[in-house]
């Protein structure tokens, strides 16, 4: 964020919140936005059971925080140090969901293309990149 606010020659960023929020505070704009699903981000050597632990404590967090968001926003904010107010931080941006593991379906088309442009060799599949 500094550099941008010193004028260096950045056309555009990807940013996550709260930086979303602070951004748009200090008079940036939005070109473009989607929306991160990391619940999927887990380590190989987990068992079975961990990793139902891990994905069942991610679902009761989801729960946790969309019936009371007001509770948790100071966490999200906490980043910032002091530049953003947890009232501040804008709805539109944050999303809490349950976990979807990823579908090989959609795997497989994204992994296609990847390889069509040169961005993976193809030595993989969803069977050993994916955790099911």
């Amino acid at each position: 964020m500094e550099i941008l606010r010193k004028g260096s020659p950045v056309r555009a960023v990807t940013l996550m919140e709260p930086f979303i929020s602070l951004a748009l505070k200090e008079g940036a704009h939005i070109l473009a936005a989607t929306f991160y699903r990391g619940a999927e981000v887990i380590s190989p050597t987990l068992s079975v059971e961990q990793r139902d632990a891990y994905l069942g404590a991610i679902n009761k967090s989801v729960d946790h925080i969309n019936a009371n968001f007001g509770r948790y926003a100071h966490y999200i904010v906490e980043p910032t140090k002091g530049r953003l107010a947890p009232e501040e931080l804008s709805r539109a941006f944050v999303r809490y969901g349950h976990v979807h593991l990823y579908d090989p379906e959609v795997f497989n088309q994204a992994y296609a293309w990847m390889q069509s442009w040169g961005l993976s060799k193809g030595k993989n599949d969803h069977d050993t990149i994916v955790v099911s």
